[in-house]
């Protein structure tokens, strides 16, 4: 008989349990660059990693609302900790859902959830052979694949070495014995994601093992993750943009700057900055919730998801920008004592500027927005 699924607030209770780890072994994870296994084992004994994973397989299938939360708490304690999750756990997903069934008692088939790594982009080439396909490819960014037991290998469909045309695309999962993972993973920030380019040459990937569309289990989003992903990085942004406010307004009770005899705490302009942040991260936290909130809803009542899919994609955009601009100011405010890389907020600003390097949260959003609000103005002959 499989577990109940947790509550909302019993996920949360598990973040907090595990939340002073994640923190503590933070810095040995930025040196290993990939996360440490004290950090690794925390995740897993949460059962994290099922957080939207089918319940089928023992996953929790989180709402939307549930995912932002516990994002945010987890990047609060490590930013790098919380990537690595979110995208071992999408992965998971998106296997669980579209796997046939002999492919899905093949890879589900341990204790506990396998963890997966992948990437959007289709980088390899799937040519189709007697029972499978013969797979060859070079990924980048495979967060968590340092401990990850299976890839997604996204493909277009090739003949004779060249992909067909129309392109068709597919997904297979591929195990890790069979992947070469590089180790080109030497970044500004988000260092303990371990998100190292990975390749495959000559695979043999049996039918079993192509994940199916339409879905065969779970819900619209295990399968299809694509609406839901600017989530995850706005949550993960605006949980290290909480971890710099935290930090400064720590610091600021005892940090003077140079021979100022007022501490940062008892002048105006920190009050004001301090007061101003806190305004802008609490209402980007408002807009992602009730986005992420609005589009669940359609979901859940059968309603086209475009509208509200664009428009949070565009508030998750802004959300990462703004958690950036939190983040620096925090860091400034730190004055040179933040400098050094045993510093919180130095570690925290260096992730917060490379998660919003990622095309998920791009200005694309915006123009996509804006070019939705204005196919609903009427037209003037």
């Amino acid at each position: 008989m499989p577990a109940p699924i947790p509550r909302p607030d019993e996920i949360l209770a598990r973040v907090a349990r595990i939340a002073p780890i994640l923190d503590r072994t933070a810095a040995e994870s930025e040196l290993e660059r990939t996360l440490c296994t004290e950090a690794l084992t925390a995740l897993h004994a949460t059962g994290l990693f099922g957080l939207w994973a089918p319940t089928e397989v023992g996953g929790y299938d989180a709402d939307l609302v549930t995912q932002v939360d516990v994002l945010v708490e987890l990047a609060r304690a490590d930013m790098s900790a919380c990537w690595t999750m979110m995208i071992g756990t999408t992965v998971t997903a998106v296997m669980a859902a579209g796997l046939p069934d002999e492919g899905l008692v093949e890879v589900f088939s341990g204790e506990r959830l396998p963890i997966a790594a992948g990437s959007l982009k289709p980088s390899g080439r799937a040519e189709p052979v007697a029972g499978g396909y013969r797979v060859s490819g070079k990924w980048g960014f495979g967060s968590g694949i340092h401990h990850a037991s299976w890839i997604v290998a996204n493909c277009l469909v090739s003949e004779d070495g060249e992909a067909r045309q129309p392109a068709e695309g597919i997904s297979l999962a591929v195990p890790i014995a069979e992947v070469e993972v590089l180790d080109d993973w030497h970044v500004a920030g988000l260092r303990g994601t371990g998100s190292s380019s990975y390749s495959v040459t000559d695979v043999f990937v049996p039918q079993r093992r192509a994940i199916q569309a339409p879905r065969k289990r779970g819900s619209f989003f295990n399968a299809n993750p694509g609406p839901r992903l600017p989530i995850e990085h706005a949550a993960v942004s605006l949980g290290g943009a909480r971890r710099a406010l935290d930090e400064v307004v720590h610091l600021a009770g005892s940090k003077r700057r140079l021979m100022d005899p007022a501490t940062l705490a008892h002048k105006e302009s920190f009050q004001l900055e301090l007061g101003m942040l806190e305004a802008r991260w609490r209402t980007c936290v408002a807009g992602v919730r009730d986005s992420a909130a609005e589009l669940g809803q359609a979901m859940h009542e059968a309603q086209p998801i475009g509208g509200p899919a664009t428009k949070l994609k565009a508030i998750c955009a802004n959300a990462v920008e703004e958690s950036l601009v939190i983040g620096g100011r925090a860091f400034r405010q730190a004055g040179a004592s933040a400098v050094r890389e045993t510093d919180v907020l130095q570690r925290v600003y260096r992730d917060l500027a490379v998660a919003a390097q990622h095309a998920m949260v791009s200005d694309a959003a915006y123009a996509e927005f804006g070019k939705a609000l204005l196919a609903e103005v009427p037209r003037v002959s």
